[in-house]
């Protein structure tokens, strides 16, 4: 065979089998192209599923080990623990508690019987006695604040109280009393009144170097340090600066005269000499008052003249009456 047949044959293959595929691809359906799909609301589609793992369990039982002769035959020896029942024990120690309880708020060691005191002068140690009243009482119970407090408020002439509080039954009680530095005598009653001002009932006989002021009237009371002030004892009756010059008034007034105290006219007294004094307000110009009137009666004694008021209330303007 001559190569142009061969190459004819060839070529007659080629052209048939383009002719098959042309068929084929006109005889294949027409797809459009598809779009994409991405995930939004409306589709449910989010992405691939991803597998659950399966967890597998597995159950494992004990399997019995053969254990050896020697222990096999040995016989086994059980326990048992004594129950206690904790609600009884409870109770019991309850019991207990309660005896101890009861003997100590009973027993005659532990009660007291009479108190020590010390430091009184003027209050006798009975009246403090009597007024704590704690005959019989068990020493567990005493609260020495309050006891202290009682104390001053019943007895204003006591200026501190200290309880003390021992076993088995001891107490204690030491004060320091208020000292008088005047006599004070007003509506036909008296008291005593210490430096600060205080008025307390007089307990005794005390009149050597105390002044005696015979009040007309009761006095201004005094301005009072809330904050310095003892809540436990009595206010003030008197300003203390009215008390300190009363004291230095001592020399001036003749042994026996009585000072007077008039709301009206101030402090005052009568001179032996046979005239009245009024000194007015004894908390201003007190030193002038007592050299203005010591220079006047001088003066009034020089020139034999008799007065029956000498006032020095103003000193400033002082002057001297001769007839009532």
């Amino acid at each position: 065979m001559s190569k142009t047949e061969e190459h004819s044959r060839a070529e007659r293959v080629r052209d048939r089998r383009r002719r098959q595929s042309s068929r084929k691809i006109g005889e294949m359906p027409i797809y459009k192209p598809v779009e994409p799909l991405r995930p939004s609301k409306e589709t449910s589609f989010i992405g691939p599923k991803k597998r659950k793992t399966k967890i597998r369990t597995y159950t494992l039982d004990a399997i019995a080990l053969p254990q050896p002769r020697e222990a096999m035959k040995r016989p086994s020896v059980e326990l048992h623990m004594p129950s206690i029942e904790w609600r009884a024990a409870s109770a019991f120690i309850v019991v207990l508690l309660s005896i101890a309880l009861y003997m100590m708020w009973t027993a005659p060691y532990f009660l007291v019987v009479t108190p020590q005191v010390s430091g009184s002068n003027y209050l006798a140690n009975e009246d403090i006695i009597e007024t704590l009243d704690l005959g019989g009482t068990p020493i567990f119970v005493l609260q020495p604040e309050d006891l202290e407090h009682e104390l001053m408020l019943t007895h204003p002439i006591l200026k501190t109280v200290e309880i003390t509080v021992s076993l088995p039954n001891v107490v204690s009680v030491a004060v320091t009393e208020r000292q008088p530095a005047l006599i004070w005598q007003q509506d036909g009653k008296m008291a005593w009144i210490d430096d600060e001002g205080v008025a307390f009932q007089p307990k005794g006989q005390i009149t050597e170097g105390l002044i005696v002021v015979n009040a007309l009237g009761t006095p201004p009371a005094p301005a009072m340090d809330a904050e310095n002030r003892n809540p436990w004892a009595p206010p003030a009756y008197l300003d203390p600066n009215v008390v300190a010059a009363l004291r230095a008034l001592v020399p001036y007034v003749p042994q026996g005269a009585t000072i007077t105290y008039n709301p009206q006219v101030g402090l005052g007294w009568r001179d032996s000499r046979g005239w009245m004094v009024e000194l007015g307000d004894m908390t201003e110009d007190f030193g002038l008052k007592l050299r203005l009137y010591e220079t006047i009666s001088n003066w009034l004694v020089a020139n034999n003249i008799q007065p029956v008021l000498v006032n020095v209330a103003y000193p400033h303007a002082p002057y001297y009456r001769t007839e009532p």
